[in-house]
């Protein structure tokens, strides 16, 4: 058995930092406790850009030490046996399935070197090359290969290829087309001399939680995952949108729906954050809230977060910023249109209270007709 896998980025936005969590990991543990040997693993290391899902070009804290993330470039591929006694190949099958000394030498290996492929309307899709070196490793001429996660096809493609037979496995029904297309069913050339069929099984949905209670092993993550924002609206980049597929998407930027308050801000994608560190200023509000519908009109806006990632009513809490790094919720404070938050504990919270200070200390010094001093200006973050 064969497991492409790679590790995945935990998001801020859950976690309330950035870890990557090695989802290999916990494979191997459950396909050892149901009777699977580990035999190793082949590291494939994607030619790719940097660019993340996330839009950033350079993750981490480029250029300066000591917090660079490193680019998930690579992806694992799992090789795991099971116990038995599998059907004994005949001479005629042996000599068809020989490799090449070339092809074992850079296929039983480590390390694999070869490009990704196209996502193109399927979000994980492999080359052809991953499963044809597969097949040609572990299977022979006329032997079944099975994809319990068929997806666009690419295995069958290959199985096809290299005279082997196949069976597939795919929950989403909207992926038909694309297995057709990629297979080239309707032409009628992979598959002249083979009898090809889809077949659609009612089965009764199980009850999740019943099935999982019966696993012999339950991953449990150690950290609280709380799941209270929707990552549909967050559109981090992990999902292809086949309605924006012509559009060139802005990945982590948003746009501002309504200002609700001089704290809460409604995105167009329908989620409401609220602005971390910043109160109401009595009297203030109206002109508050000006100020932010005429900041973030036809501007994208992206967020930074705290340790402390929702308030009370589960809005999620964030530093606002606009696209050419403006930092809203400090200037609302440098302008004396709102307070700086007084309790709880979060990263600004100094620097909001000076900010505050400064605006009455200001205030003092135009009422006398003296200029504030540069250095003071420096002190309060006059230019943030």
């Amino acid at each position: 058995m064969c497991i492409n896998i790679g590790d995945q980025f935990a998001r801020a936005v859950y976690y309330g930092r950035y870890k990557v969590i090695p989802i290999r990991t916990e494979i191997i543990k459950f396909c050892e406790t149901i009777g699977f040997d580990y035999m190793g693993a082949v590291i494939w290391q994607k030619k790719t850009t940097t660019n993340t899902t996330g839009g950033a070009s350079l993750m981490g804290s480029y250029p300066y030490p000591k917090n660079g993330i490193l680019s998930i470039d690579y992806e694992f591929i799992l090789l795991f046996k099971k116990l038995g006694k599998p059907a004994k190949p005949t001479k005629e099958q042996k000599e068809k399935s020989k490799m090449t000394k070339e092809e074992w030498r850079s296929y039983f290996t480590g390390h694999w070197y070869f490009g990704g492929a196209k996502q193109d309307g399927h979000i994980a899709m492999f080359p052809e090359e991953l499963p044809k070196r597969l097949i040609k490793m572990f299977s022979f001429v006329d032997e079944t290969v099975l994809d319990p996660f068929l997806g666009s096809g690419t295995t069958t493609l290959a199985a096809q290829k290299l005279n082997r037979k196949s069976a597939g496995y795919e929950i989403n029904p909207e992926f038909i087309p694309l297995i057709k297309k990629k297979l080239e069913i309707d032409k009628g050339k992979q598959f002249e001399n083979s009898e090809v069929e889809f077949k659609v099984q009612q089965i009764e949905q199980p009850c999740c939680t019943n099935e999982i209670e019966k696993l012999p092993y339950k991953f449990e993550d150690s950290h609280r995952f709380d799941k209270k924002v929707d990552p549909k609206k967050l559109q981090f980049g992990s999902k292809l949108d086949s309605s924006r597929k012509d559009k060139k998407l802005e990945e982590g930027f948003y746009s501002v729906k309504e200002i609700i308050s001089p704290n809460l801000v409604q995105l167009k994608n329908g989620l409401t954050v609220r602005l971390l560190g910043i109160k109401e200023k009595q009297g203030a509000n109206g002109e508050a809230m000006e100020f932010l519908r005429l900041k973030t009109k036809g501007q994208k806006v992206f967020f930074k977060y705290d340790q402390e990632k929702y308030d009370q009513d589960s809005n999620l809490m964030v530093y606002l910023y606009l696209k050419n790094k403006t930092f809203v919720n400090a200037h609302l404070i440098k302008k004396g249109l709102a307070e700086a938050e007084k309790n709880g504990e979060y990263k600004e919270k100094s620097k909001f209270i000076k900010l505050e200070e400064g605006n009455g200390k200001r205030a003092d010094f135009e009422q006398r007709d003296e200029p504030v001093s540069t250095e003071f200006q420096k002190e309060c973050g006059s230019n943030i």
